[in-house]
């Protein structure tokens, strides 16, 4: 094999990782953390993007996610490795996306309740790609201590 044959298979080699790596769908928070909670979905970025994603929960707190990937995801999965701290179950938003170039179908959504303090992962799948979320749940917030007035 010359030199410049073996420049091409490498520079093919990592033009196909780059488009293996766009191709997993987009997570994107569809709600928001009550007053003094925490509710946040953020992106971990690699060399060729969005590797996975991490998610900060208070106990007792759901965040709403959707599935994208030119369209809402087809046939999506979504299971917690620790079900006791972060529990996974399958939401209807009731809200139409775009799907395809002229239709519209209802959001791939799904709703992350933090159980109880801890870190697990969930892993979402579906035909379009998979991702994972790192989990960390905090516990709420105590009691704020009052001072009385003195006067």
């Amino acid at each position: 094999m010359t030199r410049l044959t073996l420049a091409l298979v490498v520079v093919a080699a990592a033009a196909c990782l780059a488009l293996a790596a766009g191709c997993n769908p987009v997570l994107v928070a569809q709600s928001a953390a009550p007053p003094g909670r925490s509710a946040r979905l953020d992106e971990v970025s690699g060399f060729w993007g969005v590797k996975s994603y991490r998610m900060e929960l208070s106990q007792g707190v759901a965040l709403a996610l959707t599935c994208y990937r030119g369209g809402p995801c087809e046939k999506m999965t979504a299971v917690s490795d620790d079900p006791a701290v972060a529990e996974v179950r399958r939401a209807s938003l009731g809200a139409l996306e775009r799907s395809g170039m002229y239709g519209q179908a209802t959001a791939a959504a799904l709703v992350v309740v933090g159980k109880a303090p801890g870190a697990t992962r969930i892993r979402v799948r579906s035909k379009d790609g998979h991702r994972d979320i790192a989990v960390t749940v905090v516990p709420p917030p105590g009691p704020i201590a009052v001072q009385a007035a003195s006067r």
